[in-house]
């Protein structure tokens, strides 16, 4: 997809990772008039049937991940979500920052300090995710 221009908006510049069922990548929002171009993360979910169940989950996650992102700045806003030649796309706020996947390594120590603000952070968040429910 690299290259490729979604709903004549989002062009894809870079993949971020992929799953069973979805593919995530970079792109640059070619609507807004400034350069260097604002960037956001497209989730591109392909279903292998499209039945009403698999339309209502999806609607379900965007209106949930919608609100999510408006309730917490550490959480990433949803700027939009649709349906594009039988894929879904969601499309996010783009937070610049390191894979946590790559700040708890195994065998790296880290101090109480840190443990402790880190926890902290996390529990912040399902606090508000916990909430809307």
């Amino acid at each position: 997809m690299i290259g490729q221009v979604i709903r004549q908006h989002y062009k894809i510049i870079e993949q971020l990772g992929q799953g069973g069922f979805c593919e995530t990548f970079l792109a640059e929002d070619l609507d807004i008039p400034a350069e260097p171009k604002p960037k956001c993360v497209v989730k591109r979910l392909h279903p292998q049937v499209i039945q009403p169940e698999v339309l209502r989950l999806f609607e379900t996650e965007a209106k949930i991940m919608y609100n999510l992102g408006q309730s917490h700045n550490q959480i990433p806003r949803l700027f939009a979500y649709f349906e594009e030649n039988g894929e879904f796309f969601l499309i996010q706020e783009f937070i610049e920052g390191q894979d946590l996947g790559k700040e708890l390594t195994p065998g790296k120590q880290l101090s109480e300090g840190y443990t402790i603000k880190l926890l902290r952070d996390v529990l912040e968040v399902l606090e508000d995710v916990f909430c809307l429910f």
